[in-house]
């Protein structure tokens, strides 16, 4: 429970560092960072199991990290941090937030105008300070402002890969309390919202004093919010909010659905209720007029009583579900897969070896594989050309011959503002799959970004994080979803579901108007590291928001077909 936390410091500390100009070390605390936000494991269990070795072997942490790591799990605080903030007056942690302010542009600001935090800052815009200095303008000023809208929507929720393993770790927790039977998370959380703003659970308990005891006793509590004999609400320190409540077996099943399903679709059901003679909520579905119990034990008996098919939680948001369900068309939602086409290596910018990543996906039982380092005139992410290039396709012609998994050679390649690829065509020749993406000229017209995407789709075999969208920090850029789908379809590319928590592009309502053109789809973890192959969870709840089934996804296709299709 305590990485989140961990890593939201070890980037303040990288911010600060970067605003006082200090070379070379914001660039190791941003990377431990990111490392420990996408561990798949507690640090705190990393450390009481290994010590210092434990954290010393994770890639990119070192002597000086690694013991700043260790005061945090053993004293809450880090020091050297509280003495950062000291030196530094300006809330980071707001306006770090705020697409477009770096740490050089958040110095100017405070230097000139004395903009310390989210608040000035907006009062600064509204006021037009900002276009009065050199290097800004009217432009900045209105992408600033949409940027801290961004940040307000955002605030209080968390996105839900990183509310995940939060949840998994409290529903480990209260799994192993004595006379707890089962639990279940719900609300959003089980729906696969992209964001959260709090965690429901549900407990089976005859004991639910006992429970609750042992709820409000959780590690990282900031404050008991309730406390009753069957409700309690906590709010944990990183400010997320946590609600339990203990229900009786019989009306387990109502109350999962109730908490699980969303108003609209919530209130749908009580009305296809009502028209049956029953009354339903969260203690049971009941007969009219005396209120006979009759069913409550689990969802699918409410939804067989009411006439319907089962409704995973994912689509229960009253768009199309329930006439589905009457008609007996709710789809067979897509399984975990067992091949990937989007992963980095440190060959560009990931942060373990083509050797260590290959060997995690065959621990986690995927078949096939294709990495995706960046190649060509991208200018970042350490970008692969030339020679370098040349021995990327020999290491992994090396693996693959050791590997007991397919190891195709892939990469990602950039699209420029005009829809061609930043790689020369020579060296596309020499891969098995073509992944474009877009990243840098987010601004364009609809028409400019349509025929771009659309030129690109031409010369590729996957497209990569669609929209560009970042969640609470950048806007999709403006596209004519339909004239992309009709593309797509008829290039044969595949459009990306991709993982990444704060991508979680494609957003679900596009997966689901794409598969009505007809579109095929990949799902990518987009792993950046070992840990970073947990993101394909998040694509495979994605895909399922989006109504998609296995033969609609490129990853759940049988080995003989991939192979046929990329020539292998």
């Amino acid at each position: 429970m305590k990485n989140q936390t961990l890593a939201k410091i070890l980037y303040r500390i990288s911010e600060i560092l970067e605003l006082q100009e200090i070379e070379f070390k914001p660039r190791a605390y941003r990377k431990a960072a990111l490392l420990i936000e996408g561990l798949s494991e507690d640090i705190e269990k990393i450390y009481q199991k290994q010590g210092e070795k434990g954290l010393l072997a994770l890639p990119g942490i070192g002597k000086s990290i690694s013991e700043k790591i260790i005061e945090f799990l053993e004293t809450g605080a880090i020091r050297y941090y509280s003495k950062l903030k000291k030196e530094v007056k300006i809330d980071l942690e707001e306006l770090s937030q705020v697409r477009g302010l770096g740490p050089r542009k958040i110095k100017l600001l405070y230097k000139k105008l004395g903009i310390k935090n989210l608040k000035d800052l907006e009062k600064a815009i509204k006021k037009q300070k900002l276009r009065k200095l050199e290097s800004l303008g009217v432009t900045t000023e209105k992408n600033l402002l949409k940027s801290i809208e961004l940040v307000k929507q955002g605030k209080g929720r968390l996105l839900l890969g990183r509310a995940y393993p939060l949840a998994m770790e409290i529903k480990a927790y209260l799994s192993k309390v004595p006379g707890v039977k089962k639990v279940e998370v719900a609300g959003s959380f089980r729906r696969g919202k992209e964001t959260i703003g709090d965690l429901d659970f549900l407990v089976i308990s005859k004991q639910p004093r006992k429970i609750i005891k042992a709820f409000t006793t959780l590690p990282d509590i900031k404050q008991i919010l309730a406390k009753g004999t069957t409700r309690s609400a906590i709010r944990l320190t990183n400010n997320f909010n946590v609600d339990l409540r203990v229900v009786q077996e019989k009306k387990f099943g109502s109350a999962l659905q109730y908490f699980t399903g969303d108003k609209q679709h919530n209130i749908a059901l009580r009305k296809l209720a009502l028209r049956k003679s029953f009354t339903l909520n969260e203690y049971g579905l009941f007969k009219l007029p005396k209120k006979t119990f009759i069913v409550g034990k689990t969802e699918k008996e409410i939804y067989q009583k009411l006439g319907l098919q089962y409704i995973p939680p994912e689509l229960r948001m009253n768009e199309g579900e329930i006439e589905s369900a009457q008609k007996n068309r709710i789809p067979k939602l897509v399984t975990k897969p067992k091949t990937e086409f989007h992963l980095h290596s440190t060959w560009s910018d990931g942060t373990n070896s083509l050797s260590e990543m290959a060997s995690q996906a065959q621990k986690l039982g995927r078949k096939l594989i294709s990495f995706s380092d960046h190649i060509g005139d991208i200018g970042v992410a350490n970008s692969l050309k030339g020679k370098r290039f040349e021995q990327y396709l020999k290491e992994i012609d090396k693996i693959n011959k050791k590997s007991d998994i397919l190891i195709l050679k892939g990469a990602e390649i950039d699209i420029d503002k005009y829809g061609n690829l930043r790689a020369e065509k020579s060296m596309l020749k020499k891969l098995d799959v073509v992944l474009g993406a877009i990243h840098s000229v987010f601004k364009g017209s609809e028409k400019e970004q349509t025929n771009r995407v659309c030129k690109a789709m031409e010369q590729i075999d996957i497209l990569a994080h669609l929209t560009c969208r970042k969640i609470n920090t950048r806007e999709a850029i403006s596209l004519n979803m339909e004239r992309v789908y009709e593309k797509a379809k008829e290039t044969n590319t595949f459009l990306e579901v991709n993982g990444t928590p704060e991508r979680m592009d494609l957003k679900d309502v596009y997966i689901k108007a794409a598969k009505e053109y007809g579109c095929k789809f990949s799902l990518a973890s987009d792993a950046h590291s070992i840990d970073g192959f947990n993101n394909l969870n998040y694509a495979i709840i994605n895909a399922k928001r989006g109504w998609l089934e296995n033969k609609d996804v490129l990853n759940c296709w049988s080995l003989n077909k991939i192979k046929k299709l990329f020539g292998k």
